[in-house]
Formats: structure tokens, C-alpha cells, sequence
């Protein structure tokens, strides 16, 4: 039997949040309906990397928020996130943050197998129920304030996701109850017009990875909880470049340097500073002094002489690249970030023992300098300076992220070869459009992902900056 919930329920209880919430659904299938649009599961497969785009954003937001580094958010770290971004004008009428209502949204956001997990903080795939929770309920009702829906102001591509994932569901609950059954799942199946791509999709195992608790029914969040678990693993069968990427989002930087790359282009936007690769290909032979500065060091450093740096060897050119001299600052460099920041710079694979080369150095410098400046627990890692050069390293490594978000537009982490030939045809100048070659675009994929990251970024880059090097010997 279906329940019957009422529109415009009060906050305050479990189930007067619930009837909220599909009332927010039935908006949503609403204004489908009058868009003359049918919710289509299989259309929106295709949509998948666009949608992956935005969660990884939001996985650097959880990141952020998660100010005790435990991996969750809990309500204390939500609501200060939510107070920053309301202050931003986030929220612009709109009542003012309602605990109750966001304590509610937690709850209800804890999808979990585990009971005994209930109350400790939301992980990454729980954030993301929260904040599809929060946008639906703010597209409904205009006055409240949720975390999700301040996320959705003034970012189209955030919106569409979230649209997309409302859609998603509703391809299976067609009438926006709040729920549908393994009978409606099938259902969809047998109805798709492409069928064979749906059963392909939707084994038992997927309706496993719904039913969270074993009821016989799948309701929204738990729909989202097991949806961004897809959009994640869509493509794991491409085993050895997809190992590599999942390695990349499991290290604990991975997210901050997302949202580092986001604090950039934020910088460079409120600058009006337009992100030109020409401007900095102009700007090589500056870059080529920093970069010649940092292999000194490298080199300075490589104790044995093999061409890499080992851990202990790079903790001391930390602090050499930082200006530490005493002991007091060299504990502020912490060994478990260090590792977790050559992990992600160790771009053939090699390990710890084998160490970085100077061109994985350089890598190392970049994303410690991107995060220093992103503050946080790895603001310690690398101060941004090299010394009293007049600012000239600071200026190289800003060149780096820019030339980088000529491509990144968004700043979600990575770029795409059709985003690079856009950008390529928007440069127009001969420099530029020689420079981003087919040939180029193999130099920067090193794991052959069929995109680029910001480490395989400076790799390339750094080789492009110091051609001509060999030959000049």
C-alpha cells in the first residue's frame, strides 16, 4: 500500500521530513511533465562523465568540510560549511540555517548497512545523498536553507547533475512516492527501449546495491547512495588505467588537490584575470629558471646518485625548498603527508624505494605549492617560496595552475582530449596551436585514462618548458 504524505509537513519530525521529500520528488516529476520530457535512465548513462565531473568536486568539498580528517562530516562541520556559504550570499532569501532541519537531513542521509555506523558523520557517498536531499527540497521551497541547494547557486553544471540524478530515479518510481519496488525495477527493464543495454546495466547485483535495507523497496537515498557508487565505477573494465585512477582517488590529497585547483581559478576569476596559455608560453624562460633551481636541488640531495630522491631524502630538500634551518619547523613537516603527496607524483609507478625523479620532483612541487596555498593540514608542506627570489617561484607555479585551467575550466581535477582541442581552437595563435599537438595530448596521458590529471600536467609540462635542454649540452 502506498503512504500517503501531506505537502507542506513540518521539518521537525521523521516522517513530516520524509513527506517533504517526496513532495520535492513529485515537483521534480512535474516539471518533467511540462518540459514534455520522459525520465530516461539509459540517456542519462551517457551523461555519466559529466556527472562524475561534479562529484568529484563535491568529493574535495567533503574534504574540506571534513575538518577532523576522519573521512566524515558530521553536523558541527556541515553547519560551519553551510555558515560560510550563506555568508557568501549563497542563500540570498532564504531563512536563515535551521539545525533541526539539518540534523534531519544527516539522518536521513545516512545510508548504511551497518546500523551501528548510525550517527557517526557522513561519509563521501552519504554527502552526496545529503546534498541531492538538500537541492530537491530548496527547488520546492524557496525560503529554505540547505546545504545542497546553496551549492546549486550560481553553478549550472552542479544543477544539471543533481537534475540528473532526480531524473535517474524517477525513470524507475514514475509516479514520485518516495519509493519503487524490485516488481518496478524489473519493470523498467522489460518497458526501455533498449532493452539490452538496460538488462546489461541492471543485474541483481545492482538491485542488491539499492535495497540497502533489505525491505523490498528502494527509496530516493538510497538510490543516490548506490547511483554515485556507479557514476564512479562506470568503466572499471578498462582494468590496468582504471587501477592506476582508483590508487589516485583513494590517497587522502587526492580530493584537496581538486579543490585546491578550485581556489585558483576562484583567485584568478575575482582577478578578472583571463587564463591565457600564449601569455604563458611567453613566460617559459622565467619558468625554466624555477624549474632549474628545483632540479639543483634535486640533484643536491640525491645523496647516492642513482637521478632519484628517496623519502628521507626528500624530507630534506622539503626543507631546504620551505627555508627550514632549525628543528622547530622541520616538525612541522608531517611524513605521512609527505608520502601521500609522492604517491601522487610517482607517475611510473616505481615506489618509495625507487624515489622521484627530477621531473616527478617538479610534480611534487607543484601540488605541495597548489595545496599550501589551499590551506588546511597540508598547508605546511611547502611554503610557496624558494628564498628571497623576488617571488619568481611563486609566479612559475602559478603559471603551472593557470596554463593547466586553460584546459580545466571547471577545475574538477582533469581534462579530456576534446577539451584540450577546444581550447587548442579557442587559442588561435600559432605558438599555442603547435605546441597542443595529437602528440602532445600522448605526452600528457601517461596512464592512458583518456584524461589528464593535474600531476600528469606538470610532468608533460615541465618537458615542454626545458626542451631543447639536450641538445644545447
Amino acid at each position: 500500500m502506498t503512504r500517503e504524505y501531506t505537502k507542506g509537513s513540518s521539518f521537525s519530525t521523521p516522517e513530516g521530513f520524509k513527506a517533504n521529500v517526496v513532495s520535492a520528488l513529485q515537483l521534480a516529476k512535474k516539471e518533467l511533465e511540462a518540459r514534455h520530457e520522459k525520465a530516461n535512465f539509459i540517456r542519462i548513462i551517457m551523461r555519466f562523465p559529466k556527472i562524475r565531473a561534479v562529484f568529484e568536486r563535491l568529493r574535495a568539498i567533503h574534504a574540506r568540510c571534513d575538518k577532523s580528517g576522519e573521512g566524515e562530516v558530521d553536523q558541527d562541520e556541515l553547519i560551519e560549511a553551510m555558515t560560510e556559504l550563506f555568508n557568501e550570499g549563497r542563500a540570498e532569501g532564504r531563512d536563515p540555517i535551521k539545525p533541526a532541519v539539518v540534523a534531519r537531513t544527516l539522518s536521513i542521509s545516512e545510508v548504511e548497512e551497518d546500523a551501528g555506523r548510525k550517527n557517526k558523520g557522513l561519509d563521501f557517498k552519504q554527502f552526496v545523498v545529503m546534498c541531492a536531499i538538500g537541492f530537491i527540497l530548496a527547488e520546492e521551497n524557496k525560503d529554505l536553507s540547505t546545504f545542497g541547494g546553496m551549492l546549486a547557486t550560481g553553478d549550472d553544471a552542479y544543477r544539471g547533475a543533481m537534475t540528473d540524478v532526480v531524473t535517474a530515479y524517477l525513470s524507475f518510481d514514475r509516479e514520485g512516492k518516495g519509493f519503487f519496488t524490485a516488481d518496478e525495477f524489473s519493470g523498467f527493464m522489460t518497458s526501455s527501449k533498449r532493452a539490452d543495454a538496460a538488462k546489461s546495466f541492471f543485474t541483481e547485483e545492482r538491485w542488491a546495491e539499492l535495497d540497502v535495507s533489505g525491505d523490498g523497496k528502494v527509496e530516493f537515498e538510497e538510490f543516490v547512495h548506490a547511483f554515485s557508487n556507479w557514476v564512479s565505477d562506470d568503466d572499471d573494465d578498462d582494468d590496468d588505467a582504471e587501477e592506476e585512477e582508483r590508487n589516485r582517488r583513494k590517497n587522502p590529497l587526492t580530493p584537496r588537490v581538486t579543490l585546491a585547483l578550485q581556489l585558483s581559478k576562484g583567485i584568478l576569476d575575482k582577478q578578472k584575470k583571463d587564463v591565457n596559455f600564449t601569455r604563458i608560453i611567453m613566460r617559459f624562460p622565467k619558468i625554466h629558471q624555477v624549474f632549474d633551481r628545483i632540479r639543483s636541488t634535486h640533484e643536491k640531495y640525491d645523496l647516492n646518485g642513482d637521478g632519484h630522491l628517496q623519502l628521507r631524502e626528500l624530507h630534506d630538500a622539503m626543507k631546504e625548498l620551505m627555508g627550514s634551518r632549525n628543528e622547530s619547523d622541520a616538525e612541522t613537516l608531517d611524513m605521512s603527508k609527505i608520502e601521500d603527496l609522492f604517491m601522487l607524483s610517482d607517475l611510473d609507478h616505481h615506489g618509495l624505494e625507487e624515489g622521484l625523479d627530477a621531473k616527478e620532483f617538479i610534480v611534487f612541487c607543484a601540488v605541495g605549492f597548489i595545496l599550501a596555498e589551499a590551506g588546511g593540514k597540508a598547508a605546511k608542506l611547502i611554503e610557496g617560496e624558494y628564498g628571497n627570489d623576488g617571488g619568481e617561484y611563486r609566479q612559475a607555479m602559478m603559471d603551472i595552475v593557470g596554463a593547466y585551467l586553460t584546459f580545466d575550466k571547471e577545475g574538477k581535477g582533469y581534462f579530456t582530449s576534446n577539451e584540450m582541442h577546444t581550447a587548442a581552437h579557442d587559442a588561435g595563435k600559432k605558438d599555442a596551436s603547435r605546441l597542443l599537438t595529437p602528440e602532445r595530448w600522448r605526452e600528457l596521458d601517461i596512464d592512458h585514462s583518456g584524461r589528464v590529471d593535474f600531476e600528469e600536467w606538470v610532468y608533460a609540462f615541465s618537458t615542454w618548458v626545458t626542451a631543447g635542454d639536450e641538445e644545447d649540452e
